[in-house]
Order: C-alpha cells, then structure tokens, then sequence
C-alpha cells in the first residue's frame, strides 16, 4: 500500500512520542485511529491492547493508542531519503575534469550488474564508480545523472561493451553517439 500524506504525518507523530515516555500516542495526537489501523496492517506501527491503555497515563477512557515499530521507523528515515536524494539538485562540480553522464534507466541496470560482479572481474571498474552509480539521480527528463571522472566514464563505456557481447549493444551505440565514450577507444 502506497501511503498518503495522512499517514506519513503520523508516523512522524509516533516518532516524536518515541523519546518522550513510552512512545505511545492516543487520541489527543488530532489523527484518528483509522489511519493508525491502517498503519497497523502494513506493520508500521502497532496498536495497544485493552489491558495495556488503562497503564499508559493518557486517562481513563482512551479508546486505543498507537506505536512505532520498527518497520514504521525504517519507513520514515527511508522516505526521508528518498525525498532528499529526489530533491536535490545535480550541481557541476568544482573539478572540471568530471562529465556529466545522463543515461536511461535500462542502462543503469547494466551498470548495477557490471558493479555487482566488479569483485570477479580482471579489470575492475574505476574507483568511485560504485558510489556515482549509487548517488545517481533520475532526472526530469527521465535519465539518471551522475557526474563522472575520465576514468569512471571509460568504465561506463566498458560496462556496455561487456553487455554488448552478450548481445544488446544499445547502451553502447548510445554512449558512443551522444557523448564520443567508446570502448575500446580508438
């Protein structure tokens, strides 16, 4: 389940509660108990049996309290995150040997499988590569955009010829026609 703007505003509600007592919120948090159910079934947070309200100190006749898991914790920081990453802006470097690559989703795959068999490779990819491919962004135009050293780009470009020996040359065709990286050079 997609979550809505409600129910990422009280998982942000239960992590305030966590440092502050026994992390329990209950009805005087303003969000109402279905959007916390609902976050119950997702295994986001967990709701207080009728034996353990009455111990909680929020009053006499509360009708339910909720809490983070863990699993509702690792939700939150990971959507901040992503909503970090998504919102920040690919700003030239100051080194001004680095060069911006842009390259479609398919082609990221190929580089994620060319790093994951870097370990067994006689020519291991450039140093860094790993953590551009990692910091890439999907830009508005679709592409993920990275910025990458000489080296890190060669890499790229051997990365699509390996693929191209198996068969699907297109990442290579298209990193040769926009951007002159080719491999082997020459």
């Amino acid at each position: 389940m997609r979550l809505r703007f409600e129910h990422w505003e009280a998982l942000r509600v239960l992590a305030a509660a966590e440092p502050v007592g026994h992390g329990w919120a209950g009805p005087a948090c303003g969000i109402s108990a279905a959007v916390f159910r609902g976050l119950a079934g997702q295994g986001l947070c967990e709701m207080a049996g009728r034996e353990l309200l009455p111990t909680l100190g929020f009053g006499r006749h509360i009708g339910w309290a909720a809490r983070l898991t863990t699993d509702g914790h690792d939700a939150l920081i990971y959507e901040t995150s992503r909503k970090a990453t998504a919102s920040r802006d690919l700003e030239p470097p100051a080194d001004p040997a680095l060069r911006l690559l842009a390259v479609p989703p398919a082609d990221m795959a190929v580089l994620r499988r060319y790093l994951s068999v870097a370990s067994q490779l006689r020519h291991p990819p450039a140093e860094g590569l790993e953590e551009a491919v990692t910091s890439a962004r999907q830009g508005r135009s679709g592409r993920y955009e990275m910025w990458l050293t000489p080296a890190q780009a060669a890499s790229v470009a051997r990365a699509f010829f390996l693929e191209g020996v198996g068969g699907a040359i297109a990442a290579a065709n298209r990193l040769g026609r926009e951007y002159g990286i080719v491999y082997p050079s020459g």
